[in-house]
């Protein structure tokens, strides 16, 4: 087999393109916020887009923060060879999972655990920038040695002519110079697109962008995930301002205040310039500065459902525009392969709602009633849980249809009035679920389970699964943990071999 270095085809072409500087003209908000009581570092974090996330705290333990504020330290995982050390920086690596450096290397925090990927020895955690997604499963890791990509649990460089891409300064995943998926990085004072044109080959080329646009340097890019209407956006900052790609064009923004960092979760991107905390929606494609915050302090993650996380002072603070609904079985730019999802909304159990309601791509708005809510407990405590497909009198919740989509990109959107404000939260989500081939355990599954789920559930670590009766057991909790990227720990499974477990348990699990 070839690998990815070796059989990526990279070649470098350029070409002058303009921009037209424009000023940014943002919109302003009062910010909500909601104070965490606990010492976090003001360091790097991953924000979960159903609330909380992992941060470091004062001492350097990596903790999972939840939304009702409770805080959990993760622990070494008991195969790891390699102790994690005091964490520098936690970034993402799946929707609900993250890598984090720590000073004995880099370790995936998934469900509780730090586990050492087993290309841990390939990659030193110093110098690691900076995480972004794929698709397919694919994760892109930018450090100062050069620029790298995950899939499959199998880590590989990305050179350029046989060249490591060491000095980057900034990583993105968004659409390419042509309009097709990607990932941009910034290196040696110029922005380059690397444009994948089959799973394993690229073309790089230069972003035309002149010299003068590009003074200083590229500080932050910034990529906005697809929606029904778009394809995706790139943001950059420079010392002079703003730059957005859409696929199409460049344009340029002025700011009076310098741009020094940029991050983005989904469809949202935020940005601090001078003392201003500024927040973009993709949705609507507008910007908006940030009221009722005593300084911009420092940005220390952000999510999909719109919110960041903030050390202002000596708080750790998360804010957004409003008290926003969250979405629990659904995760923003997820490729969904099965015809019935249960889909739960989730809303703050002290803000006092009166409506909820959700629609799929604007067509027939369904209320979902309040009262049917369930409260949760322990880790979900201060949430209260609507289905979205109902429930049986038992109590067993009812799963939302999507058969009569067509494959392509969704958009679900949840619509929450508390007094005179309305909250949205839009997940956008790309449905395949036309394909009804049969699926075996011994044909399509065994192998896969043996290169991707052995080293953390082989013997002794519960659940087992080695055996077909085994996965077949545990088939249910398999499926919605690929489909929502919580395993592999190691990286996510890319688009066929998530397709291949959810068709298998769909399928009835053959053996």
């Amino acid at each position: 087999m070839i690998r990815l270095l070796l059989c990526a085809a990279l070649l470098l072409v350029g070409c002058e393109e303009a921009t037209t500087l424009e000023p940014l003209a943002p919109t302003t908000f009062d910010a909500v916020s909601q104070a965490t009581m606990l010492d976090l570092a003001a360091s790097p974090g991953f924000a979960d887009e159903r609330g909380g996330g992992v941060f470091i705290d004062l001492a350097g333990r990596v903790v999972r923060v939840r939304g009702n504020g409770d805080r959990g330290v993760l622990e070494s995982h008991p195969r790891n060879t390699v102790l994690p050390g005091p964490a520098s920086a936690v970034f993402a690596l799946g929707p609900s999972n993250a890598l984090v450096a720590t000073s004995r290397g880099l370790f995936v925090a998934d469900q509780g655990w730090l586990i050492a990927p087993s290309w841990q020895a390939l990659l030193p955690a110093e110098g690691l920038l900076g995480t972004a997604l794929g698709g397919d499963g694919v994760a892109w890791l930018a450090h100062t040695q050069g620029l790298y990509r995950l899939e499959r649990g199998v880590l590989t460089e990305f050179k350029l002519s046989g060249e490591r891409l060491s000095g980057l300064t900034a990583m993105a995943v968004a659409p390419t110079l042509d309009g097709t998926p990607g990932v941009w990085f910034a290196r040696m004072g110029k922005l380059y697109a690397a444009a994948q044109s089959s799973r394993t080959e690229f073309t790089v080329r230069d972003s035309g962008l002149s010299a003068e646009t590009l003074a200083g340097g590229v500080l932050g890019l910034a990529g906005i995930s697809p929606s029904r209407e778009t394809g995706g956006e790139l943001w950059a900052i420079t010392s002079r301002g703003l730059l957005l790609y859409t696929g199409t064009s460049w344009r340029e923004y002025s700011l009076g205040p310098s741009p020094r960092k940029l991050l983005a979760a989904g469809r949202f991107a935020w940005m601090q310039a001078g003392d201003g905390l500024y927040r973009y929606d993709g949705d609507t494609r507008g910007w908006a500065l940030v009221q009722g915050l005593e300084s911009a302090g420092t940005l220390m993650g952000v999510d999909s459902s719109g919110s960041a996380w903030v050390r202002v002072g000596t708080r750790t603070v998360s804010i957004a525009p409003s008290v926003t609904p969250r979405v629990r079985g659904l995760f923003q730019a997820a490729r969904v392969f099965d015809n019935q999802l249960i889909i739960e909304a989730s809303l703050p159990s002290a803000t006092a709602f009166d409506s909820l309601s959700w629609d799929l791509d604007g067509v027939t708005v369904r209320p979902v009633v309040l009262t049917d809510g369930v409260v949760g407990s322990g880790p979900t405590a201060g949430q209260t849980f609507h289905s979205l497909g109902g429930s049986e009198l038992g109590g067993v919740l009812k799963p939302v249809s999507l058969s009569t989509l067509a494959d392509g990109w969704h958009t679900l959107t949840l619509s929450a009035t508390a007094g005179e404000v309305t909250s949205y939260r839009r997940v956008h989500f790309e449905f395949l679920g036309a394909s009804t081939a049969a699926v075996s355990w011994e044909t399509d599954i065994k192998q896969l389970g043996l290169d991707r789920c052995s080293k953390c559930h082989a013997t002794g670590t519960a659940p087992e699964l080695i055996t077909y009766e085994q996965w077949k057991a545990n088939a249910a909790f398999i499926a919605s943990a690929v489909r929502d990227s919580r395993m592999p720990a190691d990286g996510p499974l890319d688009t066929a071999g998530v397709a291949a477990i959810i068709r298998w348990v769909n399928g009835g699990t053959q053996p």
